[in-house]
Parts: structure tokens; C-alpha cells; sequence
């Protein structure tokens, strides 16, 4: 890989979008910076009362640490803190990225730069080489300032009624499992299944990198538990929850099918949204229906 000149473009959906390196602008970015969420379904007293009983901790509040009076760190996050938190990690490795493309422009140093590229995208050949870890760091990685912003934006909008839901400490290992999940996927089809089809290695060492995958996931459990709430399209268009995600899944569909052709990585939004369906399926669902 020739990390020579890296940039990232974004690709913009309503539920973020996860870049490709040297990916193209589409006309999708206007429908991420104008999907917002207004409003959600009433609950119900159950759920609201399930979701005010410190779900994110088995512990709950009382617990003690080692007979003193101090909680655990993530027994002491709000939601809101909890998101806030994402996002700065998120702002800190952009600047990492900065500082590597800056000494690459003025002095030709780009030791940091493949250091980065190896350490924070997802590709097939950095699992090959066992850096595993890269099946979660690119889900705080950003090259581009819109594609930082317009994640962030995403995850902000969305995140912080999903860790009020799940608690913080459930939240932030769902963040991070359906980073797990999209990143594996990516890998795997990028990696293998097309250059097996299509004999076209490229998509090997073609890095990926953006909270999408996280951020699709979050985004799809919000549309699996408030179906009915309206997002406005353009910041005009009304839309249900239920019907975006179907439609921009859709999207990720037909560009993994023309992969060769687009630089989004479908894959990896795909198994964003993957994990966010299994979580909601295998763990909320049975949790609703007792509760109902």
C-alpha cells in the first residue's frame, strides 16, 4: 500500500457514511446532514421504568469497589456523557491523522502516516498481518473533516436516545461490537470474496475506515425500537425510522454489488446494520415481550 497523498472522501447517508480511502462525494451527503430525528414513540411505563433501572450495570448504583465509596468509571457516565466521549475519541485520532498528513506534505516523512494506515483502517492484509485490533479502530478514525463531522452529527443525533435505552456501559460495548461486526464483514468480502469473483486484487489493500459501522448500528437499533419516528429528509421530507433504514440498507446493497465501481464500503455498513438487527432480535426483543 502506498500511503503516499492519503485522503478520504465521504459518502453521506442519513445514518453516516463509512469511507473508502480516495472515495468520491455523492449526492448522498445532502441526506445525512438533513436526517434528524423528531420525536420518538411513547414507550410505555414498563419500558421507561426498565430503562431508568441502571440497565447498563448488574451491579447497579450501590455497588462498592473494594469497600470504599467510589464506582466504577463506567458505572458513573450519564448517556450523554457517554456519547460526548466517543466523540472526542474520535476527534483525537482525526488529529493524529492531520499530524501524519502534515509531515508527509512538509517533510516527506511518512513513517507516521503508515503507522496510522496500518493501525487505524480496516483491509484485509492488516489481518493478515494479525494487527486484529483494526476490526475496531477505524471505528474512531477519520481522515476527512465532513466525514468526521457528519458521523459525529449522526451519532450524536441518534446515540444519545440509545444510551439513555441501554445504559452507558452496554452502549459503549454495542458501539463497539458492531464496529467488530461491520469492519469483519468489510475485511472478509473486500479481502476474499471479491477478488475471488472478480480476480481484481485491489480491494485487498484498499484501507476503510469511519465510525459508519458503529454508527449504522446504532441507527438501525433506533429504527428496530422507535419504528414510527419521523425523520425529516432534506430537513422537509417526513419519513418513518422503519422506512429510511430500509431504503438506505437498500443503497448499501446495490453498492456492494457494484463494488468495483463505487468507493463506498457497503460491506461494512451492512454489518453495522447486521449487529444492529442481532441485538435488537436476540436481546431487546425477548426483554420487551416479558415486559409487555
Amino acid at each position: 500500500h502506498n500511503a503516499t497523498g492519503l485522503r478520504i472522501r465521504t459518502l453521506a447517508t442519513s445514518f453516516g457514511g463509512s469511507g473508502l480511502l480516495n472515495s468520491r462525494p455523492t449526492s448522498q451527503r445532502s441526506l445525512l446532514l438533513s436526517a434528524q430525528p423528531r420525536g420518538q414513540q411513547a414507550r410505555g411505563g414498563r419500558w421507561e421504568q426498565h430503562t431508568k433501572a441502571n440497565y447498563g450495570s448488574k451491579r447497579g448504583n450501590n455497588y462498592r469497589n473494594s469497600g470504599n465509596n467510589r464506582r466504577p468509571f463506567f458505572d458513573t457516565l450519564t448517556p450523554e456523557a457517554t456519547v460526548y466521549m466517543i466523540i472526542a475519541i474520535n476527534g483525537v485520532v482525526f488529529l493524529m491523522w492531520q499530524s501524519a498528513n502534515g509531515k508527509m506534505r512538509s517533510f516527506q516523512d511518512t513513517k507516521m502516516l503508515r503507522w496510522m494506515t496500518a493501525n487505524f483502517t480496516t483491509m484485509w492484509m492488516n489481518l493478515r498481518e494479525g494487527r486484529i485490533w483494526t476490526l475496531i479502530t477505524p471505528a474512531f478514525s477519520h481522515v476527512d473533516t465532513m466525514h468526521l463531522l457528519v458521523n459525529m452529527f449522526v451519532l450524536h443525533s441518534f446515540g444519545t436516545d440509545i444510551a439513555k435505552t441501554l445504559g452507558p456501559k452496554r452502549f459503549i460495548a454495542f458501539y463497539l461490537g458492531a464496529a467488530f461486526c461491520g469492519n469483519l464483514i468489510s475485511a472478509v468480502i473486500r479481502g476474499i470474496v471479491l477478488p475471488y469473483n472478480t480476480g481484481d486484487l485491489r480491494t485487498m489493500v484498499q484501507p476503510s475506515l469511519g465510525a459508519s459501522t458503529s454508527v449504522v448500528g446504532v441507527t438501525t437499533l433506533f429504527a428496530c425500537l422507535y419504528p414510527n419516528a419521523r425523520l425529516l429528509l432534506f430537513f422537509v421530507v417526513p419519513v418513518p425510522a422503519w422506512l429510511a433504514t430500509v431504503g438506505f440498507i437498500g443503497w448499501d446493497m446495490a453498492n456492494l454489488v457494484r463494488s468495483g465501481k463505487t468507493k463506498t464500503d457497503g460491506a461494512g455498513h451492512l454489518g453495522g446494520a447486521a449487529a444492529g438487527l442481532a441485538y435488537y432480535w436476540f436481546r431487546l426483543r425477548p426483554l420487551i415481550r416479558r415486559m409487555r
